[in-house]
């Protein structure tokens, strides 16, 4: 009766959650078409569930998440790159990583962009392959994941530019942030970003504890001694810091 009243006996989308489908959205289909006689639905848009460290988030398990809580914390594109890097059908492991990896890799892009602001001055131009990309992930089922994992590459090749001295990067640059705007992505001023960033993220001196065990990791790695190496990393995380892997060595940062 609702949906019939504000959208008529049809309606083009349909969402709700996958753990809707039986039987709440077949009693729904049910329901309406044999009242009307016709197709309830178009499109049914069913999303994945939110999990925490690999639990389902519920009121009864006392794991939710709360955005405003979120946001106390993260800028909204964070919160934002974060969950888009999950296809909505699938389901969001939100991990002690999840939004500090996030809140790092747009701080890397933002740095990439500032760059290249700053070598060739005020983005402008248009680049019509990233948009094609971009918007052919969009038509596969709004596969923003794989919208997210395009940009890894895309700033590689903004860094190559810039080392070649390459003013094309200057529409590339302008070409991304116009684009991944549309997602609400880039829409923040360089500066902006990175001094947030820069500002939450200051003097956090790392105790040489948690070094020491960091570089006996790197060594027990080495000598392929993976038992070790896992042992180190659960040590590191009980001190509170999260160790990445990189072809540099590696990376630490509070969890």
């Amino acid at each position: 009766t609702m949906n019939k009243k504000a959208f008529g006996e049809q309606i083009d989308i349909h969402g709700g959650g996958r753990d809707l489908i039986f039987p709440h959205h077949e009693n729904e289909i049910a329901q309406t078409e044999a009242l009307t006689g016709k197709q309830f639905a178009s499109y049914w848009i069913h999303n994945g569930l939110i999990k925490v460290n690999g639990q389902k988030m519920s009121k009864s398990l006392g794991n939710s998440l709360f955005l405003k809580d979120l946001l106390d914390e993260y800028s909204p594109e964070t919160i934002k790159f974060a969950l888009l890097q999950t296809n909505y059908r699938g389901d969001i492991n939100v991990t002690d990583n999840l939004f500090p990896d996030a809140d790092a890799h747009l701080y890397e892009f933002y740095k990439v962009l500032k760059a290249v602001e700053d070598k060739f001055g005020v983005l402008a131009g248009e680049n019509e392959r990233i948009d094609k990309s971009f918007n052919s992930a969009m038509d596969d089922d709004f596969n923003t994941a794989l919208a997210i994992s395009n940009l890894f590459g895309l700033f590689k090749g903004l860094k190559a530019k810039l080392n070649a001295n390459d003013e094309s990067a200057k529409a590339d640059a302008n070409q991304i942030k116009k684009t991944y705007a549309l997602i609400g992505l880039f829409t923040s001023d360089a500066k902006d970003f990175i001094a947030y960033y820069e500002q939450k993220n200051k003097g956090e001196e790392i105790p040489s504890e948690v070094i020491d065990l960091a570089n006996q990791r790197v060594k027990a790695r080495q000598n392929k001694d993976w038992a070790l190496s896992d042992k180190l990393r659960d040590e590191i995380l009980g001190l509170g810091y999260v160790i990445k892997d990189s072809k540099d060595g590696y990376s630490l940062s509070k969890k």
